[in-house]
């Protein structure tokens, strides 16, 4: 009898275990995911990491990238809200600066509607309030889904009270070919401040119509001088500087400094002709210099008058090999003035001052 029991209780329960074994394999394979669903009221955005701060010339915002995923890597995201929490700590009780007691509700954001702060592309840029003096703000974000549920908090970001900086003066510009080497007169700073100083430059082109201006130093520059490089010979072109003040990963950056104009372009002639002479010679007048030692030199232009006509004239253009020229078309009892200068290969064909003239009477 009891090895019946057993024999009927051992059936059952292998039968028992067969039909949990085929119910979960079906279940699996129905499902087509691994591991166990997550409970729908659990799923929320993922985490923010990005959260920094962004300077532009007079203005400072917070900003983020929206969430591109659920937290159980499922999408669209489900996205009700942006929920900015703050922290105010005494910068001389600066010790719990990152630590997660402290902090409120400062603003609640509808990114699809919101009134403060906007969204560029998959980027929003919340203003920065005003920051008292010793005091340094930390902020965080966390997003909302449709439930309230909120995500896991975003990196902490530490922002200085930093004073209102004026921006650069004195901007000056040398063109050269296809650059332009600019320098300027660093602002003065309040005689408490201890951060650094750094520099930004804006550039625009006029005749393209485009009235915004490119940020051509991503890395703000420590240096108050910047050689743009690159350019268009001909073509103008407009500059303005701002000054960046920081403090560890705040900053505050001025409005732009008084455009400056330039036109780039080889504007440098050749050195002036040395050791230049002209003589009478077998019915004919010698003249000689000096090769020119410029790097794009391109010729010499020959000039001549005489005390008759008054009136001057290139007689000869000539190449770099050629620092002489013989003058054979001319009349007896004429006084001859001539003078030599180089040029360059430039778009203007810059022209060396010219060389000392000298005179010849012909016979």
């Amino acid at each position: 009898m009891v090895y019946l029991v057993n024999k009927i209780l051992t059936k059952d329960y292998f039968l028992l275990y067969l039909g949990l074994t085929l119910c979960l394999g079906f279940s699996c394979s129905a499902c087509g995911k691994r591991g166990n669903p997550m409970p729908p009221s659990l799923v929320v955005a993922e985490k923010i990491s990005d959260l920094i701060l962004v300077v532009k010339p007079g203005e400072r915002y917070l900003s983020w990238s929206l969430p591109r995923k659920n937290s159980d890597n499922t999408k669209p995201v489900d996205l009700s809200a942006f929920n900015v929490m703050l922290k105010k700590v005494p910068q001389n009780l600066d010790s719990c600066r990152y630590c997660d007691e402290g902090f409120f509700d400062y603003l609640t954001i509808n990114p699809f509607k919101p009134e403060s702060g906007y969204q560029l592309g998959t980027t929003f840029y919340l203003p920065v309030p005003e920051i008292p003096k010793d005091f340094i703000y930390v902020f965080s974000v966390t997003s909302i889904n449709s439930r309230g549920w909120s995500s896991e908090v975003s990196n902490k970001l530490a922002l200085f009270a930093l004073p209102e900086i004026t921006p650069p003066y004195q901007v000056e510009l040398i063109p050269s070919a296809s650059i332009v080497d600019l320098s300027w007169q660093a602002p003065v700073l309040p005689a408490d401040f201890s951060g650094e100083l750094y520099f930004r430059v804006y550039r625009r082109q006029p005749e393209t119509q485009e009235p915004r201006w490119r940020l051509i130093t991503p890395q703000a520059i420590s240096d108050n001088n910047f050689i743009d490089v690159g350019l268009n010979d001909w073509h103008s072109y407009e500059y303005v500087i701002t000054a960046v003040a920081k403090i560890e990963k705040s900053s505050i950056e001025s409005s732009y400094s008084e455009i400056a104009h330039i036109t780039p372009g080889d504007y440098t002639p050749p050195a002036q002709l040395e050791n230049f002479s002209a003589f009478y010679h077998e019915a004919g007048i010698q003249l000689i210099w000096d090769s020119s030692g410029a790097a794009d030199l391109v010729g010499y232009n020959v000039y001549r008058r005489d005390d008759v006509s008054g009136l001057e004239q290139i007689i000869a253009v000539l190449t770099p090999e050629q620092p002489e020229y013989f003058d054979v078309n001319l009349v007896g009892g004429r006084t001859y003035y001539y003078r030599v200068t180089a040029f360059d290969s430039s778009d203007r064909k810059n022209e060396s001052d010219s060389t000392p003239e000298i005179a010849v009477k012909l016979q």
